[in-house]
């Protein structure tokens, strides 16, 4: 029999990969053992918190913090207090409009990230994923009371 006559064989799978055997970078991505990763496809252009607002000045201290929380998840961001759940009733008027102008008024709520003194990164969350939506200089998104006043 000539060697093109064989019939291929087929590949039989004997057991569900391992977590264990996905890449340490990526983590396993729907727990909170993955390691973050940034989309920025989905910032917003326009309105009072588009990320065209950001200056200049922010920038190096802005990409130093987004590199610095890739290496961790979603977990140790929560405990080290660099990132906050905010539900969407809880979110100032103008945001709570801009949310409805996109068309994105469904969602739950976003994710805060603390760069600096009162600048926030707003992001949605999908499994480890973060998708840059808003950039927020004066903390106008979800405005808290100072403490001790």
């Amino acid at each position: 029999m000539a060697r093109d006559d064989r019939k291929p064989k087929k590949p039989v799978l004997s057991q569900t990969p391992s977590i264990a055997k996905v890449p340490r970078f990526l983590g396993a991505p729907n727990t909170a053992e993955g390691y973050i990763a940034w989309r920025f496809g989905t910032a917003d252009v326009g309105g009072p918190f588009a990320c065209a607002n950001l200056q200049h000045t922010d920038y190096q201290r802005l990409w130093e913090r987004l590199r610095a929380f890739e290496g961790m998840n979603t977990a140790q961001l929560l405990d080290a207090g660099s990132l906050h759940p905010v539900p969407q009733h809880k979110m100032s008027r103008a945001a709570k409009d801009r949310l409805k102008e996109i068309k994105l008024d469904d969602l739950d709520g976003l994710h805060s990230f603390h760069i600096t003194g009162s600048c926030r990164l707003w992001c949605m969350k999908h499994l480890n994923i973060f998708c840059v939506l808003w950039w927020d200089r004066d903390h106008a998104v979800y405005p808290t009371p100072k403490k001790n006043t």
